[in-house]
């Protein structure tokens, strides 16, 4: 039975059960799935985090936890970062730590006295990856431009300057959809469009990007011919499955391949400028090093009297990356960006703007008695 099937069938249950029943008892029922999806996200909360974190500083016999990162742990090259284990508990996973301000679970990590969270995010990277390798003009011209991608493309396919937050939304969707070999029935699924809106706007987007549409053909002929993809970093991803009779299966190894060639790109962007960040800050003695990193971001410890020194060094390796230009001699044809924030804890960062007077922001930060 397809996803489509699945949903509209539970759809047909729902109307089933709902019909019939007055509007108090609607009303109850929708009070009740909703205290019940909090409990269970309460129970989540504590059997995941809060119980691993008191199982894990209980084991290291520090208030302190540990990850346990992996380079072969995934088949694009991404860093794989490992919870504590029943034999081993010495952390909670950084990779799956919520985000949500309500429960804030990420404020329970906080920094060394004098010292500060700094969290670097690498902004819309694989789709400023997939501008550099399919050498659209218009998205390149968007990223030069410093323009918000999503926007720009919800301006283009709805053709009108002014858009709304929904319309963004969908631009955002069909943008990561169609990097990743999806259609139009993942775009309506995901979005709540029909399924003739999403082959429109699926057509509108190849019209407006259409050298991403040409880098996906050559990628899935290039995979046929040689059953393998490969990223501008050397890395390789064997995909014999292209081969199979089986076209479901022929096509995922094509999603396979299109996805690694992005997302891999993305990975090794980041540790480049990860190893890149790690020498400076050693070279010229900062008091600061990176403590983890999660999927596009990196978290640094830096003591207050560094931070600006510091932050200084950040932007110079994961922006203008020299790292990379060195070891691999790779130059990007569009900006790369990042967001930063600088906290006590690590989900309570004070966003610092490069473009702006950020130094006295620093300075602010760093003559506030440490609480």
């Amino acid at each position: 039975m397809s996803k489509w099937t699945h949903r509209e069938e539970g759809k047909r249950i729902s109307q089933s059960v709902l019909q019939g029943k007055s509007t108090e008892e609607l009303t109850n029922a929708r009070k009740f799935l909703h205290s019940l999806l909090e409990l269970r996200k309460s129970q989540k909360l504590e059997r995941t985090y809060i119980a691993g974190t008191k199982k894990a500083i209980a084991y290291n016999g520090l208030p302190k936890i540990y990850v346990d990162y992996r380079f072969d742990g995934t088949a694009t090259g991404r860093l794989s970062c490992a919870a504590y284990t029943a034999a081993k508990p010495m952390g909670v996973s950084f990779h799956t730590l919520p985000r949500d301000k309500e429960t804030n679970v990420r404020s329970f990590f906080v920094s060394p006295d004098k010292h500060y969270f700094i969290t670097i995010d690498y902004a819309a990277m694989e789709l400023r990856v997939l501008a550099h390798v399919a050498k659209d003009g218009n998205m390149q011209k968007a990223f030069n431009e410093g323009q918000d991608l999503h926007t720009y493309t919800a301006k283009m396919l709805f053709n009108k300057d002014k858009i709304t937050k929904s319309e963004r939304q969908i631009a955002k969707a069909v943008s990561f959809l169609i990097v990743y070999g999806g259609g139009a029935f993942n775009l309506a699924e995901t979005t709540g469009i029909s399924i003739h809106q999403a082959k429109r706007i699926i057509k509108s987007y190849q019209d407006v990007y259409p050298a991403v549409f040409k880098y996906m053909d050559f990628i899935q002929n290039f995979i046929k011919k040689n059953q393998y993809a490969y990223t501008i970093f050397g890395r390789r991803r064997n995909l014999p499955d292209i081969t199979s009779k089986d076209f479901s299966i022929q096509s995922r190894a094509f999603r396979q391949g299109l996805n690694f060639t992005i997302q891999s790109t993305a990975s090794d962007i980041l540790l480049g400028s990860l190893l890149g960040l790690d020498r400076r800050l050693r070279e010229q003695e900062v008091d600061a090093y990176p403590i983890a990193t999660v999927h596009d971001s990196v978290e640094v410890i830096c003591h207050k009297d560094d931070l600006i020194k510091c932050l200084e060094i950040i932007y110079d390796e994961m922006v203008n990356y020299p790292f990379i230009k060195e070891t691999f001699n790779i130059h990007f044809d569009v900006p790369l960006k990042i967001d930063v924030e600088v906290g006590h804890s690590f989900g309570d960062g004070v966003e610092i703007d490069f473009t702006g007077d950020w130094r006295r922001k620093c300075e602010r930060l760093s003559s506030q008695t440490y609480i």
